[in-house]
This record gives C-alpha cells, sequence and structure tokens, in this order.
C-alpha cells in the first residue's frame, strides 16, 4: 500500500472539526427546542431547599417488613 503523507495541520483541523460539529449540532437543537417552546424552563426549588441541609431523601429501611393489608 502506498501511504499518503498527512499533513499535521490539516490532521490536527480534522481532529478540531470532529470535535467541534457534533458540540455545535447539540447546541443548536437545544436552542431550537427552547426558542419554540417545546422544553421548558427548570422551575425554582422550594423554599427552605438547601437551607436545613437536608437535601437528599432518607434511605429505605431494609429491615422493615412489608405490612399486607
Amino acid at each position: 500500500m502506498s501511504e499518503t503523507p498527512a499533513n499535521p495541520v490539516f490532521v490536527a483541523l480534522l481532529f478540531i472539526l470532529r470535535c467541534l460539529v457534533p458540540l455545535v449540532i447539540l447546541f443548536g437543537i437545544s436552542y431550537l427546542l427552547r426558542k419554540l417552546g417545546l422544553v421548558a424552563e427548570t422551575p425554582e426549588p422550594p423554599s427552605g431547599y438547601e437551607e436545613n441541609g437536608d437535601t437528599h431523601p432518607k434511605p429505605a429501611d431494609i429491615n422493615e417488613e412489608k405490612k399486607e393489608i
């Protein structure tokens, strides 16, 4: 097989484009969805959410038996 000499600047440009093109596409789709109103803005957290420091719910007790009706 014959080797094709590759210019390092051209290879670097292709590598950068390979990374940037998908990002531009994803951000463009996200922007369009927000502009069209198909994606809602995130609501504000309830008051006192971060004040008490208990941001995670307590884990379920594994030893607690299920009560059947």
